[in-house]
């Protein structure tokens, strides 16, 4: 099995998420995303409840075929560092091909990640590129010309908080938006 391995804060998960899980899935040669929302963010950013969170993205990657969400970092406990993930992954299912798919923003801050050298020897490394973030052959293992819109979850919340709908609407998944307005989230 080849697993892609999509980590993030998801707060909330938006369609750019959605989006790139279907590129990997179709262009990478992976038999699986696992969704892997963060329990307790290294860099002290705060998060909706851990629950709410892994609500959303179950509802996000519903209609993904091979695409699920991994409660690995709960299970952790703790702050989540994505090399204690992959041991702890690899620790379940030795005989997986692991496969970190990362947004090219991301690339400006994994020096600061804990054992990044490591990280990348095992696992092969997917960047998606983002409008407005360049990503070089340097920083990763496989750089695309594919690139997602500029959307952010913390864009998405100041829509949230603004109610603005006609945003909201294009870049929230309408199962997710639903699920926000039913909890009153973000606002």
């Amino acid at each position: 099995m080849r697993i892609g391995l999509f980590g993030g804060s998801f707060n909330p998960p938006h369609v750019c998420h959605t989006i790139a899980t279907l590129w990997a899935l179709q262009t990478c040669r992976l038999d699986e995303v696992l969704w892997i929302p963060t329990y307790q963010h290294a860099f002290d950013k705060t998060l909706a409840p851990f629950d709410q969170r892994e609500a959303m993205c179950r509802r996000a990657v519903a209609p993904i075929d091979g695409a699920e969400v991994d409660p690995i970092e709960r299970d952790l406990g703790g702050e989540s560092r994505t090399i204690d993930t992959v041991r702890a992954l690899e620790e379940r299912d030795p005989t997986a091909e692991y496969a970190l798919i990362i947004g090219s923003d991301i690339l400006e801050e994994v020096d600061e990640w804990k054992a990044w050298e490591e990280l990348k020897e095992r696992t092969e490394l997917i960047v998606i590129g983002r409008a407005g973030f360049e990503s070089t052959q340097e920083r990763s293992t496989r750089a695309h010309d594919f690139e997602l819109p500029n959307i952010s979850s913390s864009r998405t919340r100041e829509a949230l908080a603004e109610r603005d709908r006609g945003w909201l609407k294009t870049w929230i998944p309408a199962s997710v938006l639903e699920y926000i307005d039913e909890h009153d989230l973000y606002r």
